[in-house]
């Protein structure tokens, strides 16, 4: 049988994975970047959950642990700036969880050990500057079929799979399906944003968070000794910063944020002035809190299939990287399955695999969705008294160390990872 031929197309943190995982199948991989260069950039994530096992499956622990932001734990203070809440990291090794994990790491610094193990691999092409124009493929029932690929320079190619890791708001989604399609975006009513400002004596290495009376939160983390990054965390209606971001001119953007912070107390005026007026606040990044929800089976289409924030994102929920690799090696992992059953066509099988994948998957990543407005009213109070609420309940639950956990809920914290013996190296291509 020729090598699986693939198309990969995003290069944040499950294109690269999955990339890893088809090339232990022999596949002959393309990974595709609309950036110019790696995106090696973003603030601090974490791996959490079964994203711990699978970093490790992967033999990247090391180089993660090299890269870990030394963060003590989280704290919540108040508008002067005192301390309500802490809640340290958990026990390294122990294998509990917290608000900070034991694997805290900037998002560049993850990007670049995953693009590491496939970057000097012989079936690996990685193209940067490069976007996909448009694909069909051929019926389902056709054993050779494929799918026919158009690039935005119009140069064509054939690929057995194509997988679009390209996030919340994919193009590849959009094309696969197809015109009049609603938009599976589901607003959470609220914006996340984070910027660096030049560190200062005092400003502390603990996550550190502040609630403003507004559904406001603003907080800093830091890993490097000169930069302090600064979070700003809101809900409800922003008019002047909704229409700032459609006009998308970023000194307007910029004005509409410091216009909801200033005056808040804590270091707020610091803030929004840095945000103004510093160079280091040019890394300004703003997003909706959004959710996705594709209807069931509707994560891929044929040899055409969705994988992390493009298939299942909910923003800030705090297993995004998690799942991100979690869900490249479920999906090659069922294709794997499928493969070396030999029953069908290699066409059928990636078909088939792509299927399973989301009926395993999908219970888990998509098992924080919908429902839970009322849990970010409460995180993020309207007023005073809410806020001195979230504090009282903070402390308690500081004290009980309920802030160690394996998961957010039953599903995240009982599912356990599938064992793929087809993604042994060498069984996978003896088998292929």
């Amino acid at each position: 049988m020729a090598p699986l031929k693939a198309l990969i197309i995003g290069g944040g943190v499950a294109g690269p994975a999955a990339a890893y995982w088809l090339l232990r199948l022999g596949a002959h991989i393309t990974l595709v970047e609309r950036a110019p260069q790696m995106r090696a950039s973003g603030q601090q994530v974490d791996l959490r959950g079964q994203g711990v096992p699978l970093m490790k499956k992967m033999g990247i622990e090391e180089a993660v642990r090299a890269a870990t932001v030394h963060e003590p734990g989280m704290q919540l203070i108040d508008r002067s700036g005192k301390t309500k809440a802490f809640f340290p990291v958990a026990e390294s090794g122990s294998g509990r969880q917290g608000f900070t994990s034991e694997y805290e790491i900037m998002r560049g610094d993850l990007v670049r050990i995953l693009y590491a193990l496939t970057e000097n691999h012989p079936n690996a092409r990685h193209l940067f500057n490069t976007t996909v124009k448009s694909f069909t493929q051929d019926d389902e029932s056709d054993a050779h079929g494929k799918v026919h690929v158009t690039f935005q320079d119009d140069h064509q190619e054939d690929f057995d799979l194509v997988i679009g890791a390209d996030g919340t708001g994919s193009w590849t989604r959009r094309i696969m399906l197809g015109d009049g399609a609603p938009d599976p975006r589901r607003s959470m009513g609220g914006y996340i944003g984070y910027f660096s400002v030049p560190t200062r004596p005092g400003d502390s290495d603990r996550a550190t968070f502040c609630h403003l009376p507004g559904s406001r939160i603003i907080g800093t983390r830091k890993d490097v000794p000169e930069l302090t990054r600064v979070y700003m965390m809101f809900r409800g209606k922003k008019p002047d910063l909704d229409a700032a971001l459609e006009s998308g001119d970023q000194a307007r953007i910029k004005k509409a944020l410091a216009d909801l912070y200033q005056g808040g107390g804590w270091e707020c005026d610091r803030f929004t002035d840095a945000l103004l007026h510093a160079p280091e606040a040019d890394d300004l990044y703003i997003t909706p809190i959004q959710e996705v929800h594709l209807p069931p089976g509707s994560w891929s289409k044929g040899r055409v299939v969705l994988l992390g924030d493009a298939a299942h994102c909910h923003t800030a929920g705090g297993y995004g990287c998690a799942w991100g690799l979690v869900g490249a090696y479920v999906l090659a992992g069922e294709i794997a399955k499928q493969l070396t059953k030999g029953d069908s066509s290699p066409s059928a099988a990636i078909i088939q695999g792509a299927k399973n994948y989301e009926q395993v998957f999908r219970p888990v990543a998509t098992s924080m969705h919908g429902g839970y407005e009322w849990f970010e009213d409460l995180l993020m109070p309207k007023t005073t008294l809410g806020i001195w609420a979230i504090h009282a309940f903070a402390r308690v639950a500081a004290w009980l160390r309920l802030g160690e956990m394996s998961g957010l809920d039953e599903m995240t914290t009982k599912w356990q990872l599938p064992e793929y013996l087809e993604l042994d190296e060498d069984r996978g291509r003896a088998a292929l």
